[in-house]
């Protein structure tokens, strides 16, 4: 989140890489499992159920190139921030400041292997108060995002639309979702069945543990059933805020953003079930600078990776791929 962390807290609040990446993201290190297509796509779980059992270490961190900067996105007098993008990687929606207050904007082009295209503002998404973190489903008919309209400080909002060519509809509160403290950066898997977030509710509860932001997350059967009463996402956690989650395998995978280290650092962990905690989160170090990195979204194979960071100077997006 960079520079609105401080305004979240008054508020309160790209070539594919083989299959072989993901696997190296889930393997356990004693068990013998194959990659197969079907491994690549969020929020499935490996074919035959090949994430092993007993605990074991999980395999190497994925390791990705050096960011360089979105150009067209580029604003050096706003914050931009947020990125998130269609399956296809069409389409991309991000949260910047260049109208004056925290708004959704947008971004197209024809293929992926073309530049991201001049960004406009989502007016149907925006209002005159703040709205920000933007979750878009990977069919890119679904968009959750946060925003103070209603009472003040950040919650959780949802819009759709029958079609990409469509305009949104009109945005509407998650009830399921809302607490009395600060809800932000939600994010759903591939079958929009899970779903993880950023809050404070636990501080606002008084309960041990935990800084003022933690992670958390809930499920729901299907699409068109409520999602279930929200809880901690056990193992990633600190004493320290964490924000801006970012889900894949359908819970098994998680990226996020972790204070813990002072600057604000992208994180990332596995776990074998979704039953289990994750493992001690890892620093992700080749994307990481001596600036404020947040906001890791990625493509369905893991391959492609945007982020926003302030190595510039000022919030911007920045995109990177994947290393074999």
């Amino acid at each position: 989140m960079a520079k609105l962390i401080a305004s979240v807290k008054r508020d309160a609040g790209r070539a594919r890489v083989k299959a072989s990446l993901l696997c190296a993201l889930l393997a356990i290190v004693t068990v013998s499992t194959s990659c197969s297509r079907r491994d690549e796509v969020l929020g499935t779980l490996l074919d035959g159920g090949g994430v092993g059992t007993g605990g074991v270490p999980l395999a190497t961190q994925p390791r990705f190139q050096t960011p360089t900067l979105v150009a067209a996105l580029s604003d050096t007098s706003s914050i931009d921030e947020d990125p998130t993008f269609t399956g296809d990687l069409l389409e991309l929606y991000f949260m910047s400041t260049r109208a004056g207050t925290k708004d959704i904007w947008t971004s197209r082009r024809a293929t992926a292997d073309d530049a991201w295209g001049a960004p406009t503002m989502v007016a149907e998404l925006s209002s005159s108060n703040d709205d920000w973190c933007p979750g878009i489903s990977l069919d890119g008919l679904t968009i959750w995002f946060a925003t103070d309209r209603a009472k003040g400080y950040a919650q959780i909002w949802q819009a759709t639309r029958a079609s990409r060519a469509d305009v949104w509809s009109a945005p509407a509160p998650v009830p399921e979702l809302a607490s009395g403290a600060a809800d932000f950066a939600p994010v759903v898997d591939a079958t929009e069945t899970t779903l993880f977030f950023s809050s404070d509710r636990v501080d606002l509860a008084g309960t041990a543990g935990g800084a003022n932001y933690d992670l958390y997350w809930s499920s729901r059967p299907n699409v068109d059933s409520p999602w279930n009463a929200p809880q901690p996402i056990p193992g990633v956690n600190s004493p320290s805020d964490e924000y801006d989650p970012f889900v894949a395998q359908g819970g098994l995978v998680i990226f996020f953003t972790s204070m813990k280290s002072g600057a604000g650092d992208i994180y990332w962990s596995a776990r074998q079930s979704v039953s289990q905690s994750f493992e001690t989160p890892i620093l992700l170090s080749d994307v990481d600078s001596t600036a404020y990195d947040s906001d890791s979204s990625l493509s369905p194979d893991l391959s492609y990776m945007m982020l926003s960071s302030t190595r510039s100077g000022n919030a911007e997006v920045y995109e990177t791929h994947a290393v074999r």
